[in-house]
C-alpha cells in the first residue's frame, strides 16, 4: 500500500470515528479558505481538519484541490514577479 493510499485510510477510519463527515456541498464551501490558507503556508489542515479528511475520502474532490491550489499559487508567483 502506497503512502498516500494508507493516509486516506486512516483519515477517513478516524473521519468515522470522530463523526466529522463532511458532504461535498460544504468541501466547496470550505475549500477557497483551505487553499488561501495552505498557499499562504499557513497550517489549513490545523485550522480546518473536516476539510482535509472530506478531501482525502473523496479523490474527486481532491483533484478540484490539487487544481486550485496550483492555480492560487501560479497567480502569487505571477503576482510577485
Amino acid at each position: 500500500m502506497k503512502q498516500k493510499e494508507f493516509a486516506r485510510l486512516l483519515d477517513t477510519i478516524f473521519a468515522a470515528k470522530s463523526g466529522e463527515e463532511m458532504s461535498c456541498t460544504d468541501y466547496f464551501d470550505s475549500l477557497p479558505r483551505y487553499v488561501e490558507l495552505e498557499a499562504s503556508g499557513l497550517d489549513a489542515a490545523a485550522t480546518l481538519p473536516e476539510v482535509r479528511h472530506h478531501m482525502h475520502q473523496c479523490p474527486e474532490c481532491e483533484e478540484v484541490y490539487l487544481g486550485l491550489l496550483a492555480l492560487v499559487r501560479a497567480e502569487k508567483a505571477a503576482d510577485g514577479a
